[in-house]
């Protein structure tokens, strides 16, 4: 079918305050390469006609970028090789908004319903882009893509939840958007960002390292071909999960007891690392350049998180901080014990993942790793900063992505995904949750000799459902 294309720019409706001209975009901003995150929402059949709602769409839209101007600018580099969004009259080139009407009726999630194909954006790509496809059933799917440097999950969740706000008609509260748009995480953490004056800088926060040249490429196990599946843990199989893999020392007492706590997050994180591990072993896969040595013993984990929740004050959430605050942080893993198949060693692994994120996402770890981010000593020259982990971690099961707040106006989504298609590196996952029913599913991936091995783990069919 013929997909029609629409550019949207921002109305000039509301009287708020001026944005900059330019937003100097922070290293935590620049942690990941210019890449999209995608989000697919898919609703049931409005009671509008597909006219109207094409055109509700677009309009509020427009308010939108109005009301988040990073989002209708366009990311640039500087002649010192400095990244920033650029906003003036000059640089708003519109918002992509793309329509197309299918004559066969919703099956799932596919690759073609993404607003943009391919991970990686060229220069100058619009901040984001939108795909709303119609099925011949009536099902409507929205596809959003955000430019990650601009901002992260939460950031891209916050302009959803106003764009949907905005079509539902209903008044909006000025207080959940942001008055200062600069990339200065430190204003949420006052007293806890220390100044330098050492002419030797402290050393890197893991799982970060300040190289002496810039980067020319990722690592290259991270290039390697990848195999990808999709699975599905049920809430009574979270629960069970959690159970069976928390510590138990009957004669400790009540307040040591309590440091043997893990959450359910940490059970399956350390699921799906003894998972990944035991395929590459079971399969020898080569330990590329960034993995762990074989001499370690060890693995490397690492997790994105999202650092707004740990501000000392508590105002950084809410829409208060639209950029990027991935404050991630890793974990260095016993390998025996990922190899193991025994829910004691499993234990192990969820407590060593509690462990090092209670320490690593304290508020003044996290202060730590923002100065990290701002010294000049680590940034100029720019892309010297680096990390590397076996196996890495997105946990988006905080997040509700099929809640009232992404209703357009007919309805909340019936599903939501991360998009479909796509390339991931191996050694990956991400897990979202279904919030009404409490389902997880996990999209995991492994180099494509241990594929065979990760499906037939059998501590992995304990608990999940291969979902084809």
């Amino acid at each position: 079918m013929t997909v029609e294309t629409y550019t949207i720019y921002p109305t000039s409706k509301y009287n708020r305050p001026p944005a900059p001209s330019t937003i100097a975009l922070h290293g935590l901003d620049l942690l990941s390469p210019p890449i999209q995150i995608r989000n697919h929402r898919f609703y049931h059949h409005p009671t509008s006609t597909t006219t109207d709602v094409i055109d509700k769409l677009k309009s509020s839209l427009a308010e939108a970028l109005e009301l988040y101007p990073p989002v209708a600018g366009t990311v640039r580099v500087n002649e010192k090789n400095e990244v920033y969004i650029a906003m003036d009259a000059e640089n708003i080139l519109g918002t992509p908004f793309l329509v197309e009407m299918k004559d066969t009726p919703y099956v799932g999630d596919t690759e073609d319903l993404s607003a943009r194909i391919g991970l990686l954006l060229p220069p100058l790509s619009s901040t984001l882009a939108v795909k709303v496809t119609q099925f011949s059933c009536g099902t409507i799917a929205v596809a959003s893509s955000m430019h990650h440097q601009v901002a992260d999950l939460r950031g891209l969740l916050d302009f959803l939840e106003l764009w949907a706000q905005l079509a539902r008609g209903e008044p909006i509260d000025f207080t959940k958007i942001p008055d200062d748009w600069s990339r200065n995480p430190g204003r949420f953490f006052p007293g806890l960002i220390v100044e330098l004056s050492s002419p030797t800088p402290p050393p890197p926060p893991p799982p970060f390292m300040v190289l002496p040249v810039p980067t020319t490429g990722p690592s290259s196990y991270l290039l390697a071909p990848s195999d990808i599946t999709r699975w599905k843990f049920t809430k009574s199989a979270m629960e069970r999960l959690k159970n069976d893999f928390s510590p138990s020392d009957a004669s400790s007492s009540k307040e040591h007891k309590s440091d043997l706590w893990i959450s359910s997050g940490d059970a399956l994180a350390a699921l799906l690392c003894g998972v990944i591990t035991r395929a590459r072993e079971n399969a020898k896969v080569a330990r590329l350049e960034g993995r762990s040595s074989l001499e370690s013993q060890t693995e490397e984990i690492a997790m994105a998180a999202n650092g707004r929740d740990r501000a000392p004050q508590g105002n950084m959430s809410n829409g208060q901080y639209f950029g990027n605050f991935n404050t991630l942080w890793s974990a260095t893993i016993s390998r025996s014990d990922l190899l193991s198949l025994t829910c004691e060693s499993a234990s192990r692994v969820a407590l060593g993942i509690r462990n090092s994120l209670n320490l690593q996402l304290s508020p003044e770890a996290i202060a730590r790793k923002i100065a990290f981010f701002e010294d000049p000593q680590n940034i100029k020259p720019p892309g010297r900063i680096a990390w590397s982990a076996d196996i890495i971690l997105t946990n988006w099961c905080r997040f509700d992505l099929q809640g009232p707040k992404l209703d357009f106006g007919w309805g909340k989504p019936f599903c939501a995904t991360a998009g479909a298609g796509g390339t991931y590196p191996p050694g990956y996952s991400i897990m979202t949750q279904e919030k009404s029913s409490g389902d997880v599913f996990i999209l995991i991936t492994v180099e494509q000799e241990g594929a065979d091995g990760l499906k037939a783990d059998s501590l992995l069919n304990k608990y999940a459902t291969l979902v084809l």
